[in-house]
C-alpha cells in the first residue's frame, strides 16, 4: 500500500476530509446493514428452533394440538417441576461447567 502524499492547500484539505467522511459514512452503512443481516438470520434460526421443537414436544403428546395456550402452559410446568425432570437437568448443568 503505497503512502498518500498529504495536502499542502486548506482546499487540498477539505477535500481529502470530504472523501474521509464519505468512506466512513459507507463502512457505517455497510455496519448497519451487515447487523440487519445478522439479526434476520438469528431470528431465523430462533424461529426454527421454536418450531422444531414445538413440532416434537407435539409429536410425543398430541394432545397438546387440543389444549389452549394457558393449558398447555400448565402441562408444560407440571412435567418440567417433576423429579426426573429436575434431575436430568441438574445434570446436565453439571456436565456443561465441568
Amino acid at each position: 500500500m503505497t503512502k498518500k502524499k498529504t495536502p499542502q492547500t486548506i482546499e487540498g484539505c477539505n477535500a481529502e476530509l470530504e472523501r474521509t467522511q464519505k468512506l466512513l459514512q459507507q463502512y457505517e452503512n455497510r455496519n448497519k446493514m451487515l447487523n440487519r443481516k445478522l439479526s434476520v438470520e438469528k431470528r431465523k434460526e430462533r424461529n426454527h428452533r421454536l418450531c422444531s421443537r414445538g413440532g416434537y414436544m407435539e409429536g410425543i403428546t398430541p394432545e397438546l394440538i387440543d389444549m389452549s395456550d394457558e393449558e398447555a402452559k400448565v402441562f408444560l410446568r407440571l412435567i418440567l417441576t417433576s423429579e426426573t425432570a429436575r434431575e436430568f437437568l441438574k445434570k446436565r448443568a453439571v456436565e456443561t461447567t465441568g
